[in-house]
């Protein structure tokens, strides 16, 4: 049977891991969670306290930039992708259930942190909690506070730990979680835009993509003459990632939103 993707999220770090490899081991899944990140700093060149800062730190005056940390998000999104690919993987702490939006046979879960968690962490309180907000919506555009970004909402505070793990091992059986084949590519398009983003980042971090199939849409903010030469960098970059067939590049006649692009 083609089990689905697990992703668990919670306003409590230490839940969510436990709750995660509870999940995990109970059902023989695999586990990707933040031991990613090292991998992906040598790979890239990038620092792995830059990538947790990406990850964890709210938007302030003193904090990391958005364009910073959506370039360091964009690694973490395409290696998280690519791992969730396999199957039977229970995945945390990267932001999955943000990727995942749209593949059915992924399992979205959100815990919402109890009293305390048994190691000196109280219950967030609300100014926490509005800071997370505003940290999930700039870094993966939606809001953690939502309900309607999950399959599944589960309250710690009147479930025991062991309880929560059982519901969810149970709901990865049901049959709207089977992996399908329209399903599978819906992940795999993800994934492969995943990809081609990481190509682009260096020279066009603005562009937007969209794959369906291998043939992947890029879009760019270009004015003036510089407009053919920027179609065919695009084009010759985003054609380097591994699965692209082909590639059309559409160019926006954008000055201000280039501009604005350019000073952030």
């Amino acid at each position: 049977m083609e089990m689905p993707i697990i992703a668990i999220s919670s306003d409590s770090p230490q839940q969510e891991t436990l709750a995660a490899r509870g999940v995990a081991d109970s059902l023989g899944y695999a586990l990707v969670g933040r031991e990613i990140l090292g991998q992906i700093a040598a790979e890239h060149g990038v620092s792995e306290k830059d990538l947790l800062r990406a990850l964890d730190e709210p938007p302030g005056f003193f904090a990391m930039r958005a364009r910073q940390r959506q370039a360091l998000l964009t690694h973490v999104r395409a290696a998280c992708l690519e791992r969730l690919s396999a199957d039977n993987v229970v995945c945390v702490g990267l932001g999955a259930h943000a990727y995942l939006a749209g593949v059915s046979h992924a399992l979205r879960v959100r815990l919402l942190a109890g009293p305390g968690d048994g190691q000196g962490q109280d219950k967030p309180d609300r100014r926490q909690q509005e800071r997370r907000r505003r940290l999930s919506l700039e870094a993966f555009g939606l809001d953690d506070t939502d309900p309607d970004n999950y399959d599944m909402v589960l309250s710690l505070a009147s479930l025991e730990p062991a309880q929560a793990v059982a519901i969810i091992a149970e709901a990865a059986g049901y049959p709207k979680f089977q992996a399908m084949t329209y399903s599978r590519k819906c992940l795999a398009d993800k994934a492969l835009a995943a990809k081609v983003r990481q190509r682009l980042l260096a020279k066009f971090p603005e562009a937007k993509v969209d794959v369906s199939d291998g043939g992947v849409v890029v879009r760019v903010a270009a004015i003036g003459r510089g407009q053919r030469k920027k179609q065919l960098a695009v084009r010759e970059l985003a054609s380097q990632a591994p699965g692209v067939n082909y590639v059309e590049v559409h160019v926006i006649n954008d000055f201000f939103g280039s501009a604005a692009q350019s000073g952030r």
